[in-house]
This record gives C-alpha cells, sequence and structure tokens, in this order.
C-alpha cells in the first residue's frame, strides 16, 4: 500500500459517498511532495487531511498547498492544550476541529469522563466550525454520552480491529449511533 495507490483509488471511486479525510503522518506526504499531494488529492475528492505531528506553527506550506485546491486541514486539540493555544487551534482549523478525548494512545475502550465533557465544551465554545470526538471512541455509550458536546464523533481503532476480523463494519458503525 502506498499514498499514490491510496488516492488513485479513491479518484476510481469518486463521488460515491461523504466527504473523506485522510490521517497521516507529515513524513509521508511530504515524501510524496505537497504540490503533487495537492493536486492527486483534489482530483480523488479528498475533502481534507489530518495530521497529527505537524504543529500549526509549520503548517503553512502545507496549508498553502491545500488551500489552493480547497481541501482542509484539520488541526487537533487535547485536555491539557492550554487556552490561547486552543482558541489559535480552533481559529485555524478547516472543515472542523478535531478534539482528542484523551491523553496517551487510542485503542482502548475508556469512559467518557465529566472533565472531558467540560473540555468539549469549552472546545465547542471557541471552535467556528463543527468540533468532533475522537481518540478512544468505540461504543454507543460513548457516542450517547458525548452527545450535545459535540457536532460528531472520530471512531478509527475501533473501525480497524472490525475490519481485521472481517466484520460487516456498516453494521459496527450503525450500532454506534444512539
Amino acid at each position: 500500500m502506498s499514498l499514490a495507490w491510496i488516492l488513485e483509488e479513491l479518484a476510481a471511486l469518486r463521488g460515491i459517498g461523504p466527504p473523506l479525510l485522510l490521517m497521516s503522518y507529515l513524513n509521508p506526504l511530504l515524501a510524496f511532495g505537497v504540490g503533487r499531494l495537492a493536486a492527486s488529492a483534489a482530483a480523488a475528492g479528498v475533502a481534507g487531511f489530518i495530521v497529527p505531528d505537524l504543529p500549526l506553527d509549520e503548517s503553512s506550506e502545507l496549508r498553502a498547498a491545500l488551500d489552493e485546491r480547497q481541501i482542509a486541514l484539520v488541526q487537533m486539540v487535547t485536555p491539557v492544550t492550554e487556552p490561547p493555544r486552543l482558541a489559535q487551534l480552533c481559529a485555524a482549523s478547516e472543515g472542523f476541529v478535531y478534539a482528542v478525548t484523551m491523553t496517551g494512545t487510542t485503542g482502548r475502550n475508556v469512559a467518557v469522563p465529566a472533565e472531558v465533557l467540560t473540555y468539549l465544551d469549552r472546545v465547542r465554545a471557541l471552535a467556528q466550525r463543527p468540533v468532533c470526538a475522537g481518540f478512544g471512541i468505540r461504543s454507543r455509550e460513548q457516542v450517547e454520552r458525548l452527545r450535545g458536546h459535540v457536532d460528531g464523533v472520530v471512531v478509527g481503532s475501533a473501525l480497524v480491529e472490525v475490519l481485521e476480523r472481517g466484520e460487516d463494519a456498516g453494521a459496527f458503525l450503525r450500532g454506534l449511533r444512539p
């Protein structure tokens, strides 16, 4: 699998569903070339990118290339993001604000404590765009607990696990809906 292959496959499927965003570390994107990336992503119908290891202060080159093709660069915020930085990231995010629900690694089934809901309310108050919560989301109960605090959820690791087990991804995702 390669970034070129993914973009080619998406281009062949273009227009068959909801907007697609790709999440990647920065190195593969830079190796592909930001200009080529933006052009190929636009041809593939990609609506945006989430790049967890790209600090806002270092995003100008990629942001400019994506902006030229009207492709969003989504910013991530965390429960420990300081208030001034939180405001800055919310203002700079395109498409939506990705609100990480926990510190540490994803892939665990965790409860959604009250302090996370308070944090999400702060993010939503600052954001001019929808707020989607992610990291560790894998159950209908978690989605129900987040209702009213965010505009959507990001389900990554749990979906990958369902696919790896050969289970019905659609059924899993429908089962998350409250």
